[in-house]
């Protein structure tokens, strides 16, 4: 049976994508989690809004943390991140929670794979 040949919009329309991203109170803020004492009300989950990191813009990435690649969650975090749109110096701030949980699902939603430990 022949493949179904597709055109470039088609190929493209994953970049263009915007995901609504629940992020758990745990993930949130890791200190209130245990000891809500029964009162969820303040432990609320929220959400973000994120897209995909295109080619691009993780060429760009690569090419500014050359030098410091501690840099790249970072930047990866305020390419993705559509809202709220967050400073570097507010993305520098976030616990490392946060960033690790940020920086796994950017890494889904973009298509990449996920980042070997040093045991791999």
């Amino acid at each position: 049976m022949p493949a179904i040949k597709i055109s470039a919009e088609d190929l493209l329309a994953g970049a263009n994508a915007s995901f609504d991203l629940v992020i758990p109170t745990e993930v949130l803020r890791p200190n209130l989690a245990g000891n809500n004492n029964g009162n969820s009300s303040s432990l609320e989950a929220i959400s973000i809004e994120i897209k995909p990191i295109n080619l691009g813009a993780f060429q760009l990435i690569s090419k500014a943390a050359k030098d410091d690649p501690g840099l790249i969650p970072l930047l990866m975090i305020k390419e993705a991140c559509v809202e709220p749109e967050l400073s570097f110096q507010q993305i520098q701030a976030m616990h490392l929670g946060l960033v690790e949980f940020l920086i796994e699902h950017i890494r889904l939603i973009s298509g990449l794979s996920k980042k070997k430990s040093p045991q791999n």
